[in-house]
């Protein structure tokens, strides 16, 4: 265990925990168990870096950790320079729909993007400035040139006009290429206004395309049917920017299992089947995509994916992976199942928690192996009585026992511990 963890990371991990919610930071001094579904997903991120794009599906029942396990990839890879993004989806955050929830989901993932520099998001101005900042640096370093000189406005707008116009040959490309130059052209002439405007039209927060025309010059918005299209130039983008790819990370793909209408789920999945087969065609470059599932919503034939037959397909596991005389998992496989963490490691997590939780109020945990074993065998005991045990409800019933331990030191420990009903 690494002793130098700050209190305010141990609070928000213990926080975070208590609440039933994944923390932000410091998932790297909890992350107990899988290895191998670490490797296959860290595979797709060497592919991604060097112009690839990957799709993985992160199947799991409730509480089997599909969002740690998301948000410690998140991590990782906005410490290898990625631009990250996220999103939950919701009733009103789909992948496409009649009110506008898909592209509802695109404003919240640009919203959301965050970078090593800036990782509580909203880091697009960021991205944006960064790179012109990079582009006035190379004009400066190399060409000898200084900002007020008469030639070092043109080199710079000639480097930025070379990037925006390799983007054309993209779907939609011209358009995002020129916004891109309007917002340097409001930076090089101090027009703030007009800078808001390019960050408004990169947003999907035009609602028009004649406001489009009138403020930006293009004939485009971004509606509910193209957004993907403009993830796929963000992640161009963003590598011409400096990093090294764009990482989108979705929660909670059973919200499209839980649409009413037949109709209403089949258009959302054959959007999903769109994305999908766009990573894996070649469509896509330095684009990651990452999607949290419930089983039920995978794979129940009636209302789940696999009620779309195209997907169903794709991703249902080969006769090798099925039940048999010999379990193997292809970890290269587009749907990564999780199951729930065994006992061991379930252990080593206790042991970690109540580490964390002696650094966050000074005092020494006293905790020993019998106590860890009592305490797993009591929440392992629920399902033989037909309730559920997960990792989140476990966690959430152990801190608050290391918490009463804490605040009550003067009483002997198996007093509290063998009090819980647990």
């Amino acid at each position: 265990m690494d002793n130098g963890i700050s209190r305010t990371t141990a609070a928000t991990i213990l926080n975070s925990l208590k609440s039933g919610v994944v923390p932000r930071t410091g998932l790297e001094y909890i992350t107990v168990g899988r290895k191998s579904e670490i490797q296959a997903l860290l595979q797709d991120v060497s592919i991604i870096e060097q112009g690839g794009a990957a799709f993985r599906f992160i199947e799991g029942k409730y509480g089997s950790g599909k969002t740690f396990l998301m948000h410690a990839l998140r991590n990782h890879v906005m410490e290898k320079n990625f631009v990250v993004t996220d999103v939950e989806l919701s009733v009103d955050r789909r992948l496409v729909g009649n009110k506008g929830q898909g592209l509802a989901t695109y404003r919240e993932l640009i919203r959301n993007m965050a970078t090593h520099a800036c990782p509580d998001n909203g880091a697009l101005q960021l991205i944006l400035d960064k790179w012109i900042g990079a582009l006035e640096n190379e004009v400066v370093q190399f060409e000898g040139l200084v900002p007020g000189h008469e030639v070092f406005d043109v080199r710079v707008s000639q480097k930025i006009y070379k990037i925006t116009s390799s983007m054309e040959e993209r779907v939609n490309g011209f358009d995002f290429g020129k916004v891109l130059a309007s917002y340097y052209k409001g930076h090089r002439t101090g027009d703030m206004e007009l800078q808001k405007k390019a960050l408004r039209w990169l947003c999907g927060e035009y609602r028009t395309r004649t406001d489009a025309k009138t403020d930006l010059g293009v004939n485009l918005i971004i509606t509910d049917e193209n957004w993907y299209d403009f993830i796929k130039l963000f992640a161009d983008f963003v590598v011409k920017a400096g990093y090294a790819g764009l990482y989108v990370c979705m929660d909670e793909l059973a919200t499209l299992y839980e649409i009413p209408s037949r109709v209403g789920r089949e258009y959302n999945y054959n959007k999903l089947l769109s994305v999908y087969n766009d990573a894996l065609q070649g469509k896509a470059s330095h684009l990651g995509i990452i999607v949290s599932v419930t089983k039920e919503a995978m794979e129940d034939p009636a209302r789940g994916v696999f009620s779309f037959e195209p997907l169903k397909s794709r991703l249902s596991e080969s006769s090798f992976e099925q039940d048999g005389a010999v379990q193997m998992r292809d970890m290269a496989a587009p749907v990564i199942k999780l199951s729930v963490l065994n006992p061991g490691e379930m252990y080593v997590l206790l042991e970690k928690l109540a580490h964390i939780h002696g650094i966050l109020y000074g005092y020494t945990p006293k905790l020993e192996h019998d106590d860890y074993i009592y305490f797993l065998k009591q929440q392992y005991s629920r399902t033989l009585e037909g309730e559920e045990a997960t990792a989140r409800d476990m966690i959430k019933d152990y801190i608050t026992l290391l918490n009463l331990m804490q605040q009550h030191q003067e009483m002997p420990k198996e007093k509290i511990l063998y009090a819980m009903h647990i």
